[in-house]
């Protein structure tokens, strides 16, 4: 398996600056409200990246509640401090909390990483308290223009099939969650009642160099770029870019779907 792209900090840094304002910051909000963060509430931030929902949740508790976050990667971690003050290095499994510490769990875009999404989950149960709320949110399916043109690009230069199965070993559940009955169904495999689930969407709006440089740094850039020589990458930079101005000209305009989850532990 390759390296995570969160591990290297001058790719960190891209999508701390591209990708988390343009795609995560709106659904990180959202996420801590359809959870129904409150006032006061001690909060876990389960694979906080670099902070986006942690901020949000932060906001929401106020100057009385406490908002905890976690994330095995120390890159991401490093940025999210400028967002949140009290991180963590941790996985799931394997959360260094006793049973029944946090009111509220969040979850944003993070199990769908997990290796198993119920272990990851009953883990998530077995620090939040009796009649706690653990929210998630996964990307959805609905047809995303600018992903499709990258990936009909990256797939004149390696084949279709391998790229997204070493996708698939980064991001197992990637697929599985884009469909929101599976959200559901997760969250109650794992236990959880009063489960509810909606899906919003999200107008996407950079500049295409953006665009392009976000995608190169992400992870189906670093699997791309592990396939090819230096001279494939540069020529696969010079036709992607080509598409992309035909295509979309100077900005890159979509829309994405995101589901969120939330259930309670009883």
């Amino acid at each position: 398996m390759q390296e995570s792209p969160y591990l290297d900090p001058a790719m960190v840094a891209v999508y701390d600056r591209i990708a988390a304002p343009f795609q995560f910051a709106a659904p990180a909000n959202d996420l801590v409200k359809i959870a129904r963060v409150p006032e006061g509430a001690v909060v876990l931030d389960v694979g906080t990246g670099t902070g986006l929902v942690a901020a949000a949740a932060t906001a929401a508790v106020g100057v009385t509640g406490t908002v905890i976050a976690t994330d095995a990667a120390f890159e991401m971690i490093r940025v999210a401090r400028k967002r949140t003050r009290d991180i963590v290095v941790a996985q799931v499994p394997g959360l260094p909390f006793p049973n029944e510490t946090f009111d509220t769990l969040t979850a944003g875009f993070v199990v769908s990483h997990f290796d198993s999404y119920l272990d990851g989950l009953t883990e998530m149960i077995r620090v939040c308290r009796t009649a706690g709320r653990i929210g998630m949110s996964a990307w959805g399916s609905a047809p995303n223009p600018a992903a499709s043109l990258w990936s009909d690009v990256a797939a004149q230069f390696a084949p279709r099939d391998h790229l997204n199965e070493a996708f698939l070993k980064h991001i197992p559940w990637d697929t599985w969650f884009s469909r929101i009955e599976n959200v559901a169904q997760a969250l109650r495999a794992a236990g959880l009642r009063s489960i509810t689930t909606e899906t919003r969407s999200y107008a996407v709006r950079m500049p295409a160099h953006d665009y392009l440089l976000s995608r190169a740094t992400s992870m189906q850039g670093l699997i791309l770029r592990g396939q090819l020589t230096s001279a494939q990458w540069d020529d696969f930079e010079i036709n992607v870019a080509g598409a992309f101005q035909a295509a979309f000209g100077d900005l890159v305009v979509y829309d994405r779907d995101a589901h969120f989850g939330v259930g309670t532990k009883q």
